[in-house]
């Protein structure tokens, strides 16, 4: 079993006060059973996969691990790890332990978008491990999934299009996009779009062509080169 935390002090030389991340009352007793067990700790050194980028895979594996039923994360990561490489047209196997940094990212990658594309549903504590993920805010637009939480959401746009305007037949490129869910939504509008935001470390995606077609967001069959509309809240 893999955990993770920040080492908060250091004593009489050889003792560690460690603060552990998302302990559940089975971890906290497997471990309470392992007291005097021998344990690994990592640290980065700045060329090999982070601990953070190992925090957010495993708690990927563990959420696709439930989800189809193996419940034993070791087979699961085995079997993610074959696809990937079959994607990437890799020949030899990658160690989570010791692999590049680009190596992890592009593996980060692939089980973001395996969760979203076979709709696994993430625990709160996984979704606080990867919402800062680069590709997060891309795929939660992409397949509905709010960017907060993780749950079914529609699009909310940050700038309103103003009175007159409809909203199907305006050029929404160069404005910005998030993907809310209702609840989310809602309060949004409760305490206004940049306080929402700023509280909630939001930034939104800029609507590129790309983007407006995936979406369908209002006229995106435009030609390159039409006039963007953009207007203010």
């Amino acid at each position: 079993m893999k955990l993770f935390g920040k080492i908060r002090k250091l004593f009489k030389n050889h003792y560690l006060i460690i603060d552990l991340s998302d302990v559940d009352p089975p971890t906290r007793r497997l471990i309470e059973a392992n007291l005097g067990q021998l344990a690994e700790i990592n640290f980065d050194d700045g060329r090999h996969i982070t601990v953070d980028q190992r925090r957010k895979i495993y708690a990927m594996i563990g959420e696709i691990d439930r989800w189809c039923g193996n419940y034993i994360e070791e087979i699961t990561k085995k079997q993610l790890k074959r696809m990937f490489a079959l994607r990437q047209g890799l020949y030899e196997d990658f160690s989570l332990s010791d692999c590049s940094i680009e190596m992890a990212s592009r593996f980060i990658e692939f089980l973001l978008e395996f969760c979203f594309s076979n709709g696994v549903p993430f625990a709160g504590h996984t979704v606080d491990a990867i919402r800062e993920q680069y590709g997060w805010d891309y795929y939660c637009l992409k397949y509905h999934c709010c960017m907060i939480c993780g749950r079914p959401a529609d699009i909310a746009h940050v700038h309103a299009v103003g009175i007159g305007r409809n909203r199907e037949h305006i050029s929404h490129i160069g404005n910005y996009v998030m993907a809310l869910c209702r609840d989310h939504h809602q309060e949004q509008h409760q305490v206004g779009i940049y306080t929402f935001m700023k509280d909630n470390q939001l930034k939104g995606i800029k609507v590129t062509e790309e983007i407006a077609e995936m979406l369908t967001l209002g006229n995106w069959r435009q030609e390159r080169g039409e006039n963007i509309y953009s207007t203010e809240e």
